[in-house]
């Protein structure tokens, strides 16, 4: 056997070895990530909240959540936004039990709406996240409520009676001139 024949035969062979190596990693891979897409697949089934129309109403959150697979770690995050769209007036976090394929899982909490901003469509958001993250990692919903955080009846009570005393004391300021 000539060299040229002997490095054609060995490069030959370094060849199928390194084709072989590349299944082999690729079949790892497979092994290895294919369980890692599959743990945070799941859906958000429903989400809801209240409507608050009083000063001092609860706002009743819900939501319904399906695993698709196994997911061992995973919270729902919640974050309730004002009318501007920015200013988050209230937040909750639950952390969820370990779910198989198929599981569900309801959730709900409440909150008042005594310190929101203003009158308004406030936006409710939901993050479903692997872990104690807050990347929405598998999945997210929004949903929207109407609250009026007036002063409620009692307070109206007051103001008017304050407002009553005011004009009363300067009634004086108002008297017609000539009559």
């Amino acid at each position: 056997m000539g060299t040229l024949e002997y490095i054609l035969e060995l490069g030959f062979e370094m060849f199928r070895i390194s084709i072989r190596l590349s299944l082999i990693a690729l079949a790892l891979t497979l092994v290895v990530v294919v369980p890692v897409w599959a743990a945070g697949s799941g859906a958000i089934t429903s989400l809801t909240a209240s409507d608050a129309p009083d000063y001092g109403d609860a706002v009743h959150v819900a939501s319904s959540v399906r695993a698709d697979a196994k997911i061992n770690s995973s919270n729902l995050y919640y974050r309730i936004y004002a009318p501007d769209g920015v200013t988050v007036v209230a937040s909750h976090t639950t952390t969820m039990p370990s779910m198989s394929a198929g599981d569900t899982y309801s959730d709900s909490w409440s909150t008042s709406n005594s310190s929101f901003p203003s009158v308004g469509t406030y936006t409710v958001h939901l993050c479903w996240s692997s872990g104690g993250s807050q990347s929405c990692g598998i999945d997210a919903r929004t949903t929207t409520f109407y609250s009026v955080p007036s002063l409620g009846l009692f307070f109206s009570l007051v103001a008017a009676a304050l407002l009553a005393l005011w004009i009363w004391r300067r009634r004086r300021d108002f008297a017609l001139e000539g009559a």
